[in-house]
C-alpha cells in the first residue's frame, strides 16, 4: 500500500467518524428536545467536535498553508489543533531598506503579544545570496527585539544563512546562549566566521546533535578579540548526522576535540572537506554508521 492509498484510507475513516458522530449528535438532541426542551440549542451550538477526530483531519493539510489557516477558523478545537503547525516554523528575512536602521524584527513582536513564541520549533534566518545587505547583525536587534528573540523556549532547529559569527564576538551568548537546553540541528550556509569563532559558537548549545554547513568564508570583523581567547561554553554531544560541503577547516574540529572531547556522529555526509576528512573519521571511527563522502577526499584520507 502506497502514500496515496494510506492518505485515501485515512479520509475515508476520518469522513466515516465525523457521519457517526453527527448522527449521534442529532439522537442526543433529538432526546434533549423531548425531555428539556429548553436547552436543546444552547447545547447543539456547544457541542465541539472531538479533539481526536480534528487531530486526524488536521494531520492532512498540515504543509498547506492557507487550508490550515482556513481549519483554524473553523471552530476552537481546530484551532487548537492547527495553530502549532501554522506556527511551527519562522522565517525571518529583511523587511525593506529601513529593517535594519529602525532595528525592528517584525514578525516577533506580533508571536510574543499573542503568546505564541512557544509553538516555534525551526527558526529560519533568510538573507538572500542575491543581496548584499546582511542584516542580522547585532545592531539589528533593539532592547526589545532581544527579549522578543530571547522569548523562544522551544526551538529544535536554527537555519542560518551567511551568517557573519564574527560580528557578534563578544557576547554571542546574548543572542544564542537560550538557545542552548533544546537546541539539536543546526545549519549554516555560506557562514562568515574563523575556524575557531565558529568552534566556539557551536559549543553553546550543550544539547547539539545534528550539524550542516556549507562552504564557510574566512571573515575578521573585530581584530582587537583574539582568537586564543575563546573558550567553549560547553561540550555539544554532535551524536547525530554532520553534513559539510566544501568546508576544509580542520581547525575548527581540532579546537573542539581539544576542548570538548570531540564529535560522535553517527552519519557524515562530506564533500570537498580535505584535511578535515581524516580527522573526523579518527574521532567518530567508534560511532559512526553511515558515510558519504566524496572519492578523492576519500582516497586523501586512506593515503593518510
Amino acid at each position: 500500500m502506497n502514500y496515496s492509498d494510506l492518505c485515501t484510507v485515512g479520509i475515508n475513516l476520518s469522513t466515516r467518524m465525523v457521519t457517526i458522530w453527527r448522527r449521534g449528535k442529532t439522537k442526543v438532541n433529538r432526546f434533549l428536545s423531548n425531555v428539556f426542551p429548553w436547552t436543546c440549542t444552547t447545547y447543539g451550538q456547544t457541542l465541539p467536535l472531538p479533539y481526536e477526530l480534528a487531530e486526524m483531519i488536521i494531520a492532512h493539510p498540515t504543509h498547506d498553508l492557507d487550508t490550515l489557516k482556513a481549519c483554524s477558523l473553523t471552530c476552537r478545537s481546530w484551532y487548537i489543533v492547527a495553530v502549532p503547525h501554522l506556527h511551527h516554523t519562522i522565517t525571518l528575512k529583511a523587511g525593506g531598506p529601513d529593517f535594519l536602521t529602525r532595528g525592528k524584527l517584525k514578525p516577533l513582536s506580533k508571536l510574543y503579544r499573542l503568546g505564541l513564541m512557544p509553538l516555534v520549533k525551526v527558526i529560519r534566518v533568510d538573507q538572500s545570496v542575491v543581496s548584499r545587505n546582511n542584516w542580522f547583525v547585532p545592531q539589528a536587534f533593539s532592547r526589545c527585539d532581544l527579549r522578543y528573540f530571547s522569548a523562544f523556549a522551544n526551538v529544535r532547529t536554527l537555519v542560518l544563512q551567511r551568517f557573519k559569527i564574527g560580528r557578534f564576538i563578544p557576547g554571542i551568548e546574548r543572542y544564542f546562549k537560550h538557545f542552548s537546553p533544546t537546541l539539536q540541528s543546526i545549519a549554516l550556509f555560506h557562514p562568515r566566521c574563523t575556524p575557531r569563532q565558529l568552534s566556539y559558537f557551536l559549543s553553546i548549545f550543550s544539547n547539539l546533535d545534528n550539524v550542516e554547513i556549507r562552504t564557510a568564508y574566512l571573515y575578521t570583523p573585530n581584530p582587537t578579540v583574539p582568537d586564543t581567547g575563546l573558550v567553549p561554553f560547553s561540550a555539544p554531544t554532535l551524536r547525530g548526522r554532520l553534513v559539510l560541503d566544501h568546508f576544509h577547516w580542520a581547525d575548527t574540529w581540532t579546537h573542539l576535540i581539544a576542548s570538548c572531547g570531540g564529535p560522535r556522529f553517527r552519519s557524515m555526509t562530506l564533500r570537498g572537506t580535505g584535511t578535515c576528512t581524516p580527522i573526523l573519521l579518527e574521532a567518530c571511527a567508534g560511532t559512526l554508521e553511515t558515510l558519504g563522502f566524496n572519492v578523492i577526499d576519500g582516497l586523501r584520507s586512506v593515503g593518510k
